[in-house]
């Protein structure tokens, strides 16, 4: 994969390797976990270390792992088969071993670690957290961020208090990375530096690199560059005097990321030449992969295609060897979209296929979709337009699902919270109706006793009861306002604060149960940005949200009161408008492209031109005025946008006219559209949008 999208799903596995290297305890044990716990604090775990006790064995194997997790994992077996059930280095030697098979994706294996480790959990309380860390590291290969963030959070809630500090320190690295991928960077940040803190205390020196590496790749992501690199400079100096090649060669990647955004180029080619050369003398061949896949990358983007294959297919084989798929996956999407840009299309998409057919059996929808956005605009740029679009169509479908599996999975942890909440209202009611029935049989004594007494406590009783009552009330007030809320929350964009899709399917679906039968009437207008993915890529996701903002607010300003303005995914935005003449519609499509493009956004470092493409139509369509659906009315403008698209961009093509007796036939002409606008049964008319300044009417000019 040849974009910046490609670098973050290689530093992703990069991350992920570095997670693994704090799953199990290097120093601090308490008295209460293992012996000579002090002396393994003290001493520096090293691959060659000649450990005399267990629990320093452990620590060496965990260094050694961070290199060569299939060596660690062979050795950890033998070393696990000389331990009782009872001895607390067990459940560290599984605790690591489970972590390390979670990395090479062995789901039986992690079975039956997690088995042992739940077998043991009534003998040793460790080993509840210790599986609670298994089942998050597992869950963080392919799982939602949130899963991983309650299954680290329940994790460290059966943590012993006197727990090994390194256990600690890796449940909250992995706290803080779920924190990282949902967004929450200050509860990110706030954990990497008590990670820092316990690491100064209890660790190792190449740990108490890590630990400065890992804060730094937070504050990089929160884009606080200045305190990133200098973190970052911190951390590579620690970890080259430790003489520990791993962690300086994954702290230099660190670097290779804030290097990119502050646009030293030169200093990104000389830091990737010396990751790779780090990590061959390391023989760590999955760090040595993953710099190559960088280095593939950056060349890729800068145009340098011959160079990028070669390193391509040098990294295919040991990809290969370390049966890593993500990264033979991006290795073989590397080789694919450089022979295209050589205009060797055939091969090169065989290539690329070979690398969807692995996300598609991994179940990794997400890669899928960034690879087809990637194909697409390779093929645009090598000059093969038609097999673009068909590649953008592709996409476009796939993105659509991946977007309903994303709101299911909304959905499913939306409820999981609720129920939460509501359980523990009911147990909050159980306990208060407990200590109710309790007062009422103190009254009932106090009653047989002396009566003076039993009146006043039963005018307190009443008092209390009373308050109860107005709790309550309040409470069911609370709770219908969270409900209506939460309903209005779901259906609102985050970030533009415009409606979602899931608002515009509960209007559509109310309206097909009303007068007309389901059948759309009204006018749509799909609108995408042109090369948005640059602006994330040149300028920041910071920049390509502020641009996402900035034209919502253009078609606020643009639209009326009555007409809906949706969000419907990424850079797409849709308008559903109401009692619009042919000729009103086309205005507005017009009017739309200006807003659009006709000024650039302004950024804190310049401005950054943005121009649109738009599909539109006016439903029922002219001339046989045929019925049809919003969503078959959707696909037939979502098709008139990717003509758009494919025929320069910065256009808007309306449908004007379809000479369609039936839904199937209208179906087939959406799907040859062109085709049929040639053979005289569509008539589409085309609007050009606001002249831009040559300079910037290109991506590579884009600033």
């Amino acid at each position: 994969m040849s974009s910046a999208a490609a670098r973050r799903v290689a530093a992703g596995a990069r991350r992920l390797a570095a997670l693994l290297s704090l799953a199990l305890p290097l120093a601090g044990l308490a008295p209460a976990w293992a012996a000579n716990s002090l002396a393994a604090a003290a001493a520096p775990a090293s691959p060659a270390a000649s450990a005399a006790s267990p629990a320093e064995r452990v620590a060496a194997l965990e260094f050694l792992s961070r290199a060569k997790p299939k060596a660690a994992l062979a050795q950890l077996g033998e070393l696990l088969a000389g331990l009782p059930a009872r001895d607390p280095t067990r459940v560290l030697v599984l605790a690591l071993r489970g972590t390390l098979q979670a990395q090479l994706d062995d789901a039986e294996a992690v079975d039956l670690t997690l088995r042992e480790l739940d077998a043991l959990g009534p003998l040793q309380p460790l080993a509840q957290a210790a599986a609670g860390l298994v089942r998050a590291e597992q869950a963080a290969r392919r799982g939602p961020a949130r899963r991983v963030e309650r299954l680290a959070t329940d994790a460290m809630a059966q943590l012993p208090a006197d727990a090994p500090p390194a256990l600690r320190m890796r449940l909250i690295r992995t706290l803080a990375r779920a924190k990282e991928l949902t967004g929450a960077l200050d509860d990110a940040v706030r954990l990497r530096q008590q990670q820092i803190k316990l690491a100064d205390q209890y660790g190792p020196g190449w740990r108490r690199a890590e630990a400065r590496d890992a804060l730094a790749d937070a504050l990089y992501t929160a884009k606080q560059l200045t305190q990133a690199k200098a973190l970052n400079d911190e951390a590579i100096a620690m970890a080259h005097a430790e003489g520990d090649l791993v962690g300086e060669a994954r702290a230099l990647t660190t670097r290779t990321f804030i290097q990119t955004d502050s646009g030293d180029t030169t200093g990104v080619l000389r830091t990737m030449t010396q990751v790779i050369e780090l990590t061959r003398r390391a023989g760590a061949r999955g760090e040595e992969v993953l710099a190559l896949a960088n280095l593939a990358d950056y060349y890729l983007r800068t145009g340098e295609f011959a160079t990028a294959l070669k390193l391509s297919r040098e990294a295919l084989p040991l990809t290969r060897e370390i049966a890593d798929p993500t990264a033979e996956s991006v290795a073989l999407a590397n080789i694919g979209l450089a022979l295209i840009s050589l205009h060797q299309r055939d091969e090169g998409l065989d290539y690329v296929r070979q690398s969807m057919a692995i996300d598609e059996r991994n179940g990794a929808l997400t890669n899928l979709v960034t690879i087809q956005e990637e194909l697409a605009g390779y093929l645009e740029r090598a000059g093969y337009l038609k097999e673009a679009v068909q590649v953008y169509q592709q996409q476009r479908k796939l993105s659509d699902e991946v977007y309903r599996r994303d709101q299911q999975q909304a959905v499913l942890e939306l409820q999981e919270g609720f129920d939460s909440e509501r359980r523990q209202r009911e147990l909050a009611l159980l306990q208060i109706d407990n200590q109710l029935k309790q007062a009422q049989l103190l009254t009932s004594e106090l009653q047989q006793r002396v009566w003076l007494a039993a009146l006043a406590v039963g005018a307190l009783l009443l008092v209390l009861v009373g308050l109860l009552l107005l709790r309550l009330r309040q409470a069911g007030r609370e709770l219908s306002a969270g409900n209506q809320l939460l309903r209005t929350q779901s259906e609102r964009d985050p970030l533009t604060q415009l409606a979602n899709r899931r608002y515009l399917q509960r209007v559509m679906n109310r309206a097909a149960n009303g007068e007309t039968g389901g059948a759309f009437e009204g006018a749509l207008l799909l609108i995408d940005l042109d090369h948005f993915k640059l602006i994330n890529d040149r300028h920041g996701h910071a920049a390509g949200d502020a641009v996402l903002v900035e034209v919502a607010r253009r078609l606020r300003a643009t639209l009326r009161d009555e007409d809906i303005v949706v969000r419907w995914g990424g850079e797409e935005f849709l308008v559903v408008a109401q009692e619009l003449t042919q000729d009103q519609l086309q205005a507005l499509a017009q009017r739309l492209l200006t807003a659009i493009g006709g000024a650039p956004v302004p950024l804190p470092e310049g401005v950054v031109p943005v121009t649109a493409s738009i599909g539109y139509a006016a439903f029922p369509i002219e001339p046989t005025r045929l019925a049809v659906g919003w969503e078959q009315a959707l696909d037939l403008v979502d098709t008139a946008l990717y003509l758009a698209k494919a025929h320069g961009r910065n256009l808007a093509y309306g449908v004007r006219l379809v000479h369609a007796q039936d839904e199937t036939e209208l179906v087939q002409i959406s799907r040859g559209l062109e085709a049929a606008w040639s053979a005289g049964r569509v008539k589409l008319t085309p609007l050009r949008g606001p002249a831009v300044e040559p300079a910037l009417s290109t991506p590579e000019a884009l600033p």
